[in-house]
């Protein structure tokens, strides 16, 4: 049976070959790939949005974003500022309108007088001057009254004067007191005045505000039956949804749903065709959500089971059985927000039985379900045997190819991505790993999200997670082509980064890592980096195809210091390589040589390292988020005001720390970081045993890895042995101190400067007060009166983060980290 999958994948329309060959999009338009990935990538994204289950259902897509409506207010206030500078260039304006400054329909107004009356009407001008009273009021000012008309106006600017002085009359009250201003409004209501439709919205606003709901949701209601007043229809119905709120009624609540679902379920010409049905589906998808249409952690909606006095839950439950969107989206994330939490390596019987349930309980709910949304949904609980395998590919390849037909216009544009993650899905748990290549192989859209992170991208982290490393190399060997690779050159976080250390993985030696470390774009991020020899390091720095300057700089100058801080002699060539790759650490060892010439080799070294706190032994550090870094930090004599044990000098190299991060760092590839994160949302589905099972492969990679084979423990167990920097420089600037005639002045420094790194340097690793007290005291009664010593008023035991109190021998507490295996 699985033969004749392949066959049929490779075989049926699936194929790009007969695609390459047209030219033009069905409406006439030239192809574009782009345009054809970014449509796919637009419903896979958001696989269950209510803009994805139109376009499912064959309503179309009009284009139109979600839209809050806030937005609007801030292109209000430029607008309306911009056109009042241009009418009166010397009117007073202020920097910012306040929220509460209602500034739509003041510029709707001034647009509509400056097309009738031109932008030069003295009109129009004195409309400026009185509005600007009026926002003024808005803006905190005593404003006794509005300024005078334009005298001996004829019609129709007479008419259109006392209209509008009217209503900016009742906006003048309406900012000092609102409950004075409803009279007006209400007059101007009840007239044939051009803003009627304004003042009923002020009316019902101004009764919601005042707590008089049914008043308010009546006036609401009236304004949205009178086709007359059209304009307001928009915020009118944006109101009713904050009277809902504030009643918190289950009828009310699902009026508001209806109304919303009744918007989105609209065909797309028509919404295209009115401006303000364009409105309100831009404020229906963002609504949608915060009407609880979104998914859910447990299952009261499924069961029924409602509080005492429901409301907005009510409301929910009643529209997931009259509504099939409602449902189709609640069921549709819910199930989803597994998929997006866990990678596939976790799905077990646990998970097929909940997934399988949410489906069949959700679609149960009620009758009418689209046949392209049913089937996006019903992916979601699919099984590997052969025959769901077979009919989801079949359904995938139909997906994509309406989708590259149409130039992604097709109603399966939005079903394409969907199905090909899912059908790769059930490929790798099935174990049939070909019919998954072959597959992705044709798929037509490889440029897509849909293809690279959401169906090839969990492919691969499939197959590590899995330990199954021979099998990565076929999927690296087959997938990840050079075509591939140069389509995702413009954008790493798209995926490149995660499949590039997919194949590092899965190198069977350091020509292969080498290889797809070409693709990683923060080559000096990877956590096995640290573990690396200096000599291996000291190689890397060589290597000017495959790393920049910087990392150059950075590979070598860790290496040196590696050398150093277990107390050797850096050879001269590897000093010469330091110095060519960091200028500045050849600057200062310059410096100082010039500063004091008669000083012996050993020391000018010591003081070199004692100006250039940069020098360290990490190539990067575990962080909170992702690894820290050791590129980018400025100049190599800068002091790291934060980050005092890894970018100043050196710590002993720490290894719980870093395997834990190398460890991290893997889990955070595979995936299964993001389920440890969400382990409680994953307890319906995740097996007892599955994250030590999966840890257990995880080990078996890293064992078998050729990096991690070439590691030196015995160089690691050397560097976690050796003594901090603080600690090193301190102690060898005292021995020179001690030594030294009293006006030698490079031993005053060296002093000076190993004091300084018990301030900032190393504070992990204990106290510092032992030495930093005897340093102190010999630059103190040798050479008290040189600039070094009243420089330098203190002496250092516990200044850290875990301890923020300066101390004189106080414990000094550090942190600890879980105890790691090596793994070898």
């Amino acid at each position: 049976m699985s033969r004749r999958i392949v066959s049929l994948i490779a075989l049926m329309a699936f194929s790009a070959t007969p695609l390459l060959a047209q030219t033009a999009c069905p409406d006439g338009t030239p192809r574009d790939a782009q345009r054809i990935s970014s449509a796919v990538d637009l419903y896979a994204r958001e696989p269950f949005s209510a803009r994805t289950y139109r376009v499912l259902k064959g309503l179309g897509d009009p284009m139109i974003d979600p839209d809050y409506g806030g937005y609007s207010s801030w292109q209000d206030a430029d607008a309306l500022k911009k056109l009042i500078a241009e009418i009166s260039p010397d009117a007073k304006q202020p920097n910012y309108y306040g929220y509460e400054c209602r500034l739509g329909y003041p510029r709707e107004v001034l647009e509509k007088r400056v097309a009738d009356l031109g932008k030069t009407s003295p009109y129009v001008k004195q409309w400026v001057t009185v509005q600007l009273a009026v926002l003024a009021a808005c803006d905190g000012e005593k404003i006794a009254e509005l300024p005078g008309p334009l005298a001996d106006q004829q019609s129709p600017v007479k008419e259109l004067q006392e209209a509008d002085r009217a209503y900016q009359q009742a906006s003048l009250v309406f900012y000092t007191d609102r409950a004075k201003s409803l009279d007006l409004y209400k007059a101007i209501g009840a007239s044939n005045s051009p803003h009627k439709g304004a003042a009923r919205y002020m009316v019902a606003n101004i009764l919601a505000n005042g707590k008089q709901l049914a008043e308010a949701r009546n006036e609401a209601n009236a304004i949205l039956a009178d086709p007359a007043l059209a304009s307001v229809h928009g915020i009118t119905q944006e109101l009713l949804g904050y009277i809902a709120n504030l009643e918190d009624t289950a009828p009310g609540w699902s009026g508001l749903i209806n109304e919303t679902i009744g918007v989105l379920d609209k065909q797309a010409s028509d919404i295209k065709a009115s401006p303000e049905l364009s409105k309100a589906y831009g404020r229906a998808l963002y609504d949608i959500d915060f009407l609880g249409i979104r998914g859910k952690s447990d299952d009261w909606w499924l069961d029924g089971k409602l509080p005492e006095n429901p409301t907005i839950s009510k409301a929910i439950v009643d529209a997931t059985r009259q509504h099939p969107m409602a449902a189709w989206m609640i069921g549709g994330q819910t199930t989803q927000d597994y998929y997006e939490r866990a990678p596939w390596q976790l799905i077990g019987p646990k998970w097929e039985a909940r997934t399988a349930s949410l489906v069949d309980r959700t679609l149960a709910l009620t009758s009418g379900t689209p046949p392209l949304a049913k089937d996006v949904f019903d992916a979601l609980k699919a099984k590997p045997d052969d025959a769901t395998r077979q009919a989801l590919w079949d359904k995938a390849q139909a997906a994509a190819k309406a989708a590259n037909d149409s130039c992604g216009t097709a109603p399966e544009t939005a079903a394409a991505g969907t199905l090909l993650t899912h059908a790769v899905r059930l490929s790798a748990l099935a174990g049939k790993f070909d019919e998954a290549y072959a597959g992705l192989e044709a798929y037509p859209v490889k440029n897509s999200v849909a293809y690279v992170q959401n169906s090839l991208l969990p492919l691969g982290q499939y197959l590590l997670g899995q330990g199954m490393v021979e099998e990565a190399r076929k999927f690296r060997d087959r997938l990840l082509t050079d075509d591939l690779w140069a389509s995702l050159a413009q954008d790493p976080g798209g995926g490149a980064n995660n499949l590039a250390q997919i194949a590092m993985w899965s190198a069977e030696d350091r020509a292969q890592w080498d290889k797809a470390l070409k693709h990683y774009s923060l080559k000096t991020g990877l956590p096995i980096l640290n573990f690396l020899p200096a000599k291996d390091l000291r190689a890397m720095a060589k290597n000017e195809s495959l790393f920049t300057p910087e990392e150059r700089a950075l590979f070598v100058r860790t290496a040196w210091t590696r050398v150093f801080a277990r107390g050797g002699v850096p050879e001269k060539s590897f000093t010469e390589e330091l110095h060519a790759l960091n200028p500045q650490v050849k600057a200062v060892a310059d410096k100082v040589a010039a500063d004091y010439p008669k000083a012996k080799d050993a020391n000018r070294r010591l003081l070199t390292m004692l100006r250039t706190p940069r020098m360290g032994i990490l190539v990067n550090a575990p962080g909170i988020w992702e690894p820290i870094t050791m590129t980018g930090g400025g100049d190599v004599t800068t002091l790291d005001s934060f980050d005092h044990n890894d970018k100043n000098w050196w710590c002993p190299f720490e290894p719980d720390r870093q395997l834990g991060g190398l460890r991290e760092d893997f889990d955070s590839l595979t995936g299964m970081q993001r389920a440890q994160w969400s382990a409680k949302q994953l307890e319906p589905v995740m097996e007892a045993d599955a994250a030590a099972t999966l840890g257990k492969k995880r080990e078996s990679v890293l064992k078998a890895h050729p990096l991690v084979k070439s590691v030196s423990w015995k160089e690691i167990k050397g560097l976690s042995s050796m003594p901090s920097a603080p600690k090193l420089l301190t102690n060898a600037a005292t021995k020179w101190g001690k030594g030294a005639a009293k006006d030698d002045m490079a031993a005053a420094e060296a002093l000076a400067q190993a004091i300084r790194t018990t301030r900032y340097g190393c504070n992990w690793h204990g106290g510092h007060g032992a030495y930093s007290k005897a340093a102190y005291e010999v630059l103190h009664e040798k050479f008290g009166t040189t600039p070094w010593a009243t420089q330098t008023p203190y002496w250092f035991d516990c200044v850290n983060f875990y301890n923020q109190t300066s101390t004189t021998g106080g414990k000094c507490p550090s942190p600890s980290w879980p105890k790691q295996e090596i793994p070898r």
